[in-house]
């Protein structure tokens, strides 16, 4: 029997990138700025592209020593419903350290000052249309404190068990895309941050 040899295909790599040809601000609010772009594809031709700029925001996990996470609930309209969330919020002016606006926004919202915070990195909140980046904290040694609240923020604090909040994530019943991520990288966080810890103690003793 002979056998065919398959054909071999080259596949060419494409360059995935889109020039701006034109650009329209179609509204300018007070939280974002939306574009319409006109841009140059890959191929060649022209496409529409509408745009949200934010200038960006954080996301903090505060955790005690109880591994306990500290939360807030706040009506959502666009949902129009009462969220759980972690504390989070923009950057409150252009080029304000993230870490500085992390720290602000926990003590506005929840009274919590911390005395250590760990970066858990940077997420892009929806890709397709927005700009508006999130960078995560986990904020540990913390120390409560009073809230400081906008004049039309309403806000609860609640108290969660690390636990019970992962379990929450995987059944669905956090649905805030941000908190759910910070949540999940804080939990891989602190198991391994007490793993080592446990190492560190069994090689006191030995």
């Amino acid at each position: 029997m002979v056998r065919l040899r398959k054909k071999e295909r080259r596949e060419e790599t494409m360059e995935l990138k889109e020039t701006a040809i034109s650009s329209e601000t179609v509204y300018d609010g007070k939280i974002i700025k939306v574009q319409k772009d006109r841009v140059r594809l890959p191929n060649g031709k022209e496409a529409l592209r509408e745009v949200v700029r934010h200038q960006g925001g954080v996301c903090v996990c505060a955790v005690d020593g109880d591994l306990n996470l500290f939360f807030v609930r706040q009506y959502r309209y666009p949902f129009q419903e009462a969220m759980l969330e972690l504390p989070a919020g923009k950057l409150d002016v252009e080029g304000e350290d993230a870490y500085d606006g992390a720290l602000r926004e926990l003590r506005e919202e929840t009274g919590i000052i911390a005395a250590d915070m760990m970066p858990l990195g940077e997420i892009y909140s929806s890709v397709g249309f927005c700009d508006e980046s999130i960078h995560m904290y986990l904020a540990v040694n913390i120390e409560q404190g009073k809230q400081c609240l906008d004049e039309d923020e309403f806000i609860n604090v609640e108290k969660i068990p690390l636990g019970r909040a992962v379990e929450m994530c995987l059944k669905g019943e956090l649905k805030d895309a941000k908190t759910v991520a910070c949540v999940l990288k804080a939990y891989i966080i602190l198991e391994q941050l007490q793993r080592e810890a446990g190492r560190t103690e069994a090689e006191a003793h030995e």
